[in-house]
């Protein structure tokens, strides 16, 4: 076989041991040649191999071998760790949420606060939303559509579920503004827990505290200290009706005579989008993720259809459901495909769901402040540890970075 080595600007043939050596002699004397530089060059595979590979640094984590010493024998050890393993997962993420026995992820209501009546013109309500939340973000959303940023305050929790003393939410300092008011310290201070256990200090026994999950959206009535409701589709609705009354803006989320329609969309896109990420990475058996992601899926296919002969979820209207799918779109690529493992890819593999959300920010540019797209994708891989022990977090654009790559 031929091959070459670089002989100053010459290429001189050299053959394999195999073959006649009749360039020894000619290749010595041009190596002693003194006005001749010859420069070895290294196989292509040697080459490619030095670049693959890395020295062991001198300073690596500890380890116990177990896995080279052969002892215990790995058909004993691997079965054991996976085992041992699973079940201490299964275990935190049946204390995180509720499963069925088949290890399908069944959603709970946590809601305080019933048939709340419609809020007070002249009332005193606050908001309390965090920017992970996609149930926080479609109420700010709905906020920043109505323009009711001045009506009503939003305090913004902070996820930090090792300094809250119950769920995740801690309140952010008060400022100085909120100090000098009569709102009572346990509103603007603490922990969302310390909010709702201030909010039931009339209905618990003396020294108790609520034994509820303590949940966002919260939408409070200051001036008496009590719960309006915890559920989002609530709140929104509350918000509309309250705008339209007050006249703050000219869109209509909820449309009057349209309410049975929404609420039945509203249930179609959750059962197999909204809630249907959720569980995808809330499983804990194949065929309760099987199932979700079957439904994911189609949802997927069918919203891309549907967009494909309207400008907007309702038509050509922009109404509550694509509020709420706004805040579940965000996610999707980043938080739900990655960490949750549900399927159909990323979001600009779809052109309508893509121009729908392009068309949404242009119409109505103030959604692009209502969420800070890489803290709430990036709060999914710190918080929720049973799914990302390792807590790395991947790499997450600006919501302005991802609209612009569609």
């Amino acid at each position: 076989m031929l091959t070459h080595e670089t002989v100053g600007l010459h290429l001189i043939p050299r053959y394999r041991i195999c073959r006649p050596r009749i360039t020894t002699s000619l290749y010595d004397n041009l190596k002693h040649d003194s006005n001749t530089e010859i420069k070895e060059v290294k196989t292509g595979a040697s080459s490619v191999a030095d670049s693959l590979y890395q020295p062991i640094p001198n300073k690596k984590p500890w380890t116990f071998g177990i896995l080279t010493s052969g002892f215990p024998p790995q058909q004993l050890l691997v079965p054991v760790v996976k085992f041992v393993t699973f079940q201490v997962w299964r275990l935190m993420m049946n204390e995180l949420v509720t499963h069925d026995e088949d290890g399908r992820f069944i959603r709970e209501s946590f809601q305080a606060g019933n048939n709340p009546s419609p809020l007070d013109i002249k009332g005193n309500y606050r908001l309390y939303l965090g920017n992970p939340c996609p149930w926080c973000h479609r109420v700010k959303a709905a906020v920043a559509v109505l323009c009711l940023e001045n009506d009503i305050p939003v305090t913004t929790l902070i996820d930090d579920a090792e300094k809250a003393s119950k769920g995740g939410w801690v309140l952010p300092k008060a400022s100085s503004i909120e100090a000098q008011t009569s709102i009572a310290t346990e509103l603007i201070s603490g922990d969302l827990a310390g909010v709702y256990n201030y909010c039931y200090r009339d209905i618990l026994p003396e020294g108790e505290r609520y034994k509820g999950r303590c949940t966002a959206p919260l939408l409070i009535d200051v001036s008496s200290g009590t719960i309006v409701t915890n559920e989002s589709n609530e709140i929104m609705d509350l918000l509309n009706d309250f705008s339209r009354r007050k006249n703050t803006a000219s869109v209509d989320l909820r449309p009057i005579g349209l309410e049975k329609e929404l609420d039945n969309t509203s249930k179609h896109w959750f059962d197999l989008l909204w809630n249907g990420s959720y569980r995808c990475g809330f499983s804990t058996s194949q065929l309760a993720y099987d199932e979700a992601a079957s439904d994911v899926m189609r949802g997927l296919k069918e919203m891309n259809d549907c967009l494909a002969s309207q400008n907007y979820l309702m038509g050509d209207n922009l109404t509550e459901v694509d509020l709420k799918n706004f805040a579940w779109v965000t996610r999707f690529d980043y938080a739900y495909t990655v960490l949750f493992k549900a399927p159909g890819g990323r979001i600009a593999q779809y052109p309508h769901i893509a121009s729908w959300v392009k068309r949404l920010v242009a119409d109505y540019p103030k959604l692009m402040g209502s969420v800070d797209m890489k803290d709430a994708c990036g709060s999914y891989y710190r918080q929720l540890f049973m799914l990302n022990f390792g807590r790395v977090v991947p790499y997450i654009p600006s919501l302005e970075e991802w609209v612009s790559c569609l």
